[in-house]
Parts: C-alpha cells; sequence; structure tokens
C-alpha cells in the first residue's frame, strides 16, 4: 500500500479539483466527499466537481465544497472511481489541463491516466481505498468522512453481499460505525429502499426479460416509450438491474435502457466466471468483472441483437 507519492501532491498542491465517472454511484460520491474532507482536514482547497447532485446521496454534500464548474484553472486534480479519462465527461478538459494528475480507483479496467496512479483492482471499493489513505495519513475521522466512506463501502458490496468484499472492508466499515451516526437506518435507505416509480421499473424490466442461453444468460429492455411514460427520473433506474440479477437461476443479465433518442444504457452483473467487464469494454464501456456497463446507439431492436449476439460469444469463451 504505497500512497507517498500521492500524499506530496495533495501535501504541495494549492488548490485540489476532485471528481469522479459520469453519472457518479455512492462510491463515486462517497469517495469525492471524503477526499474534501480530507483536504479540509490537511487545511488544503478543494472544489468537487459534480455535474448535478444525485437525490439519493444529498446528505453527504451538506458539508463540502461543490461545483458544476470551475471558476479558475486546476492546480491538482483528482479523479476517483473512474477507469479512464474520458469517463470525465465535462470535466475532462479541466484534468488533462492540470499541473498535477491523481488517479484512485478500483476498476480493472483502469488505463492508469495520471501522473500519479493508485489503482487496487482487488478493492472492494474506491472509498475502501480512501479509508486506507485516511489510516495512513492518520487524520481523525468525523462523521461527515465516516458517512461518505460507509456509503461507498455499501454500495459497491451491495450490501456487503458481492464476492469483493473483504474482511478488510468489514473491518473498515466497524471503525466507521464506531463513529456516532445512523448506519442501520443508513444501510436500510442505500440498499432496501426505492421509489415507486422504481418499483414499477422493475416490473416493467421483467416483463421484457428473455432468456438468451439455457436459462442462465438473460436479457431484459426498457423502451424510450416506456420509460417517458413511467415518469420516472434517470435516477429511477438505479437497481433495477441488480433487482433483475437476484431473480433465481440468472448467472448473467444484462439491462438496456434509454438515455435519449437512439441512445442506450447497457448495464450487466454477473456470477463467477463470467466477465462483464471484458465484454463490456468491447463495447466501449467497462467496469468491473461481475459488474460493468457500456452506452451503445442505434435502435432498442438492433442494440438489443447487438448485445444477444455477443453474450452468445460469453458461452464459447
Amino acid at each position: 500500500m504505497k500512497f507517498g507519492q500521492i500524499i506530496e501532491a495533495i501535501n504541495t498542491a494549492t488548490h485540489l479539483t476532485i471528481s469522479a465517472h459520469i453519472n457518479p454511484d455512492g462510491d463515486a460520491i462517497g469517495a469525492m466527499v471524503a477526499m474534501g474532507q480530507i483536504c479540509a482536514l490537511l487545511g488544503k482547497r478543494y472544489t468537487i466537481l459534480l455535474e448535478e447532485p444525485v437525490r439519493k446521496f444529498e446528505y453527504l454534500l451538506e458539508t463540502c465544497n461543490w461545483a458544476i464548474c470551475l471558476e479558475e484553472p486546476a492546480d491538482t486534480f483528482i479523479a476517483l472511481d473512474c477507469g479512464d479519462v474520458d469517463r470525465l465527461v465535462g470535466y475532462d478538459t479541466y484534468f488533462k489541463a492540470a499541473r498535477v494528475t491523481i488517479n484512485i480507483d478500483h476498476h480493472t479496467t483502469n488505463t492508469l491516466y495520471g501522473s500519479y496512479n493508485h489503482v487496487q483492482k482487488e478493492a472492494s471499493s474506491t472509498c475502501e481505498i480512501i479509508y486506507q489513505l485516511v489510516e495512513v495519513l492518520a487524520v481523525p475521522l468525523n462523521i461527515a468522512l465516516a458517512q461518505a466512506l460507509y456509503t461507498g463501502l455499501v454500495t459497491d458490496t451491495g450490501g456487503f453481499m458481492h464476492n469483493c468484499t473483504a474482511p478488510s472492508t468489514h473491518l473498515a466499515a466497524a471503525k466507521l460505525m464506531a463513529l456516532d451516526f445512523d448506519a442501520s437506518t443508513l444501510y436500510r435507505k442505500l440498499i432496501h429502499e426505492k421509489s415507486l416509480a422504481t418499483i414499477k421499473l422493475q416490473g416493467m424490466a421483467v416483463s421484457h426479460l428473455q432468456s438468451v442461453h439455457e436459462q442462465e444468460l438473460y436479457l431484459a429492455t426498457l423502451s424510450l416509450e416506456e420509460f417517458e411514460a413511467s415518469g420516472a427520473t434517470k435516477e429511477d433506474l438505479d437497481g433495477v438491474v441488480s433487482y433483475l440479477k437476484n431473480i433465481e437461476g440468472v448467472e448473467v443479465i444484462a439491462f438496456i435502457y434509454p438515455k435519449g433518442e437512439n441512445n442506450y444504457k447497457l448495464s450487466m452483473r454477473a456470477n463467477p466466471p463470467y466477465d462483464v467487464a471484458n465484454f463490456c469494454s468491447q463495447l466501449g464501456g467497462g467496469g468491473h468483472v461481475l459488474a460493468a456497463g457500456a452506452t451503445l446507439t442505434g435502435t432498442l431492436d438492433k442494440v438489443t441483437e447487438q448485445v444477444k449476439d455477443k453474450m452468445k460469444e460469453l458461452i464459447n469463451s
């Protein structure tokens, strides 16, 4: 575990810009807020770049400095939970122009694009890596920092269910839970609480569920017309693919849903030995071995056939 160069870069920075991948999830937002708290504890100026608040994680943003854009050029840019610079959509220009760039991540598809790279592919989450940084720096844990890190640990492990969960993950969670915040209520909010719109979308997805191979590989779709008619937001789509993955007998699930006209998101989940990170990287995406995604262009029928044909290759490989 080596953070020496990254710590030196943070200590010598005049202002730190912090961001993560587009459409940030709990691990990405948790890591950004935690890094912001670390900067504050070290007496460093920082700005978290976030395209828009995610309603589910707004509680993390109450105590940090965040903005949609920068008012000054980036001095030191820290990219978190982001496999490649192109996934810093909207903020990649700031990153490329920064004097120093730092890349901290746990995705297997990370391209090591920073001046300094700390990528632990075996880590459960980027927040677990930031927790390690907290321990190395010996900065005091506060409630805001603990909640941010706990959010990332819980969400990226699926509530400590995924096989990326290690003893170190539970030990980190235990130390965070020693602080005075309601961890059980937060856990329920992150894992179990769903909007009514999400429940409706789950039902629609199930109605379109189809087997690709011998009751093992499955695919579900949601059309733009269905999504618009539902009145749901893009945040309501969160968790649908994981819900589908919980169906008995499903080893691989691909969920295709709209991002816009002739623009679709592919989200995939799998059990070993399948590798959906490699699958999605061949479609211009990436992620984890058992949880990955990509953005595809074309009609829903065309995109669906493209994914189905490629899924059949998983069997042969």
